[in-house]
């Protein structure tokens, strides 16, 4: 049977949670609540992949290479209610409590490290199971022993799942991402192109250097919209593209899930 690794993306895990219980009034009691709702979750989510080894991933508060390189990264990005943000140190405690290791590193986003443990752990014949309703793990799905779970909604999704959600497969979204942005967190691509150009022009040329080596196979209109647009198309790509190479500095065999825990 192969072993399993079940990484978890703290943040959007807690604040989705977090989010979700606006009507309390008390702040200290919303952490509370909160933070209950979180290990339950936790809870819930070993009961059902029954994993071998589980990671709860947080981001750093530092700024990041992304910011670096692009300062207007996540601009505008409603910021951390500071009770949460002072909480979370406390999370991370009862996350062990609970048998979760938990992961951070500054400068880094959780994005980059959960990419890769999961790449890691995929090279060592090990499935992961990225807990996020973030679709920009999507692009780690070609690997068939990255699969990503969206806890609330309870939906899973492979490598099979991409093409009809993008029309592109897995290892063609950072140059399809290139084109159209990512509003949620400020990254440009290339004004006027949506998905459906952005799809059109893939199917032809899938890179960003292929698109413009070859810009002149495209109608007067999109060679309009391109131009120009080359060195900030590789921006972009920079940018939505998960680093798979961190040194973490952790052994998989730390981050061991006692199964003995899973009732």
């Amino acid at each position: 049977m192969d072993k399993t690794l079940l990484i978890i993306d703290g943040m959007n895990l807690i604040r989705r949670q977090y989010a979700a219980l606006e009507s309390e009034q008390d702040a200290a009691r919303r952490v509370e609540r909160t933070q209950s709702i979180a290990v339950e979750a936790l809870s819930k989510l070993a009961q059902q992949f029954y994993p071998d080894y589980a990671v709860v991933v947080f981001d750093s508060n530092a700024k990041t290479w992304r910011h670096q390189i692009f300062p207007e990264y996540k601009l505008g990005r409603v910021p951390m209610d500071d009770a949460l943000l002072d909480a979370l140190p406390d999370f991370a405690r009862v996350f062990r409590f609970n048998d979760f290791a938990c992961l951070r590193i500054a400068g880094w986003e959780a994005d980059d490290l959960i990419a890769t443990l999961a790449v890691k752990a995929a090279q060592n014949d090990v499935k992961s199971y990225v807990i996020s309703t973030d679709k920009g793990f999507t692009q780690l799905l070609s690997d068939e022993r990255i699969l990503l779970y969206d806890y609330f909604a309870k939906l899973g999704y492979d490598k099979v799942w991409v093409p009809g959600k993008y029309g592109v497969e897995p290892h063609q979204l950072t140059n399809y991402w290139a084109l159209v942005g990512d509003t949620t967190n400020k990254i440009p691509g290339v004004k006027g192109i949506g998905p459906k150009t952005a799809l059109g022009i893939i199917n032809q040329f899938d890179t960003v250097e292929a698109i413009y080596d070859n810009v002149t196979h495209f109608s007067e209109r999109i060679q309009g919209m391109l131009a120009g647009g080359y060195e900030q198309c590789l921006l972009s790509r920079t940018l939505v593209a998960l680093k798979t190479d961190v040194d973490i500095g952790v052994r998989l065999s730390q981050l061991r899930y006692r199964k003995s825990k899973v009732s």
